[in-house]
């Protein structure tokens, strides 16, 4: 007499087991059907789409270009921006630092609005010194050295723009072949590379430095007093800006202030560093 046999199937964890009654057996095959691709992988589950190949990277507000995948400078990213990306780090101006907020620096370049799109961005080098201003009622802030930037390539910041009469945040044409770094108002000796005394460095001062800043001294300063109020005081440039040249010196036990060009110095007693300055 031959025994019937029935089956009963049923999955556990994507795998189908099948059990037959009687058999004191069971066999056990995957739920899907063997993966078609070589490299062993199962097509995607069903209602998946892949992201457009080349399409524009999703930012939040926050995102910055330390933060695009193996940032190197030439290479070139989109990024969408959502809307209201008003705040947040920035500074520069044309030229941001890497860690500068790329939506935020969008609508201060005028490469979008507040109302968010996308932008195209070029990573640069680093730069000794990024200069801060207000343009589409954004404003932006002067840092010294940071190690890597960025630009816009579809940047129109004269649109609502409000740019500083000193030149903007791109490269600055070489005075009588040195290369010029150009500065915010806070920028300072302290922040010029390798400051040894004897080095010297041209500075390209933006307008309206005469106010505010710390500034200790007369024709030599404290190395952390503002070279472009400086500057001023010394009546190299006016208020509108200008490039000046920076000779590092040692420190001095003693630097006395005056009044000169509308501009205040202070006193200060021993500082460790100084500089003076020339055209």
């Amino acid at each position: 007499m031959t025994q019937a046999r029935s089956f009963a199937a049923f999955v556990v964890t994507g795998i189908v087991v099948s059990a037959v009654a009687g058999a004191g057996a069971c066999t056990v095959e995957p739920a899907y059907p063997p993966p078609a691709t070589a490299g062993g992988a199962y097509p995607p589950p069903p209602g998946y789409s892949a992201p457009p190949p080349g399409g524009p990277i999703e930012a939040g507000c926050g995102y910055s270009a330390t933060q695009l995948p193996n940032a190197q400078p030439g290479l070139v990213f989109e990024v969408a921006c959502p809307p209201g990306c008003t705040s947040g780090g920035l500074w520069g101006t044309d030229v941001y630092t890497a860690d500068s907020g790329i939506c935020h620096a969008g609508i201060h370049a005028g490469a979008i609005s507040p109302g968010g799109g996308v932008v195209s961005v070029r990573v640069e080098p680093g730069r000794p010194a990024y200069r801060g201003s207000v343009r589409n009622n954004i404003a932006s802030s002067d840092y010294g050295s940071y190690n890597l930037s960025y630009v816009f390539v579809n940047a129109n910041a004269a649109a609502g723009a409000a740019a500083p009469a000193g030149g903007m945040g791109g490269p600055v044409a070489p005075v009588g072949g040195a290369p010029v770094i150009e500065a915010g108002c806070s920028f300072s000796a302290t922040q010029i590379q390798g400051g040894a005394p004897g080095i010297t460095q041209q500075v390209s001062c933006p307008a309206g430095c005469e106010n505010g800043g710390g500034l200790w001294g007369t024709d030599v300063y404290t190395a952390d007093s503002g070279i472009c109020r400086a500057a001023i005081h010394a009546g190299l440039i006016s208020p509108a800006g200008g490039v000046v040249t920076v000779i590092l010196e040692p420190g001095r036990p003693a630097y006395r202030g005056s009044t000169r060009n509308g501009v205040t110095s202070s006193d200060y007693g021993n500082y460790g560093a100084s500089f003076r300055l020339s055209r």
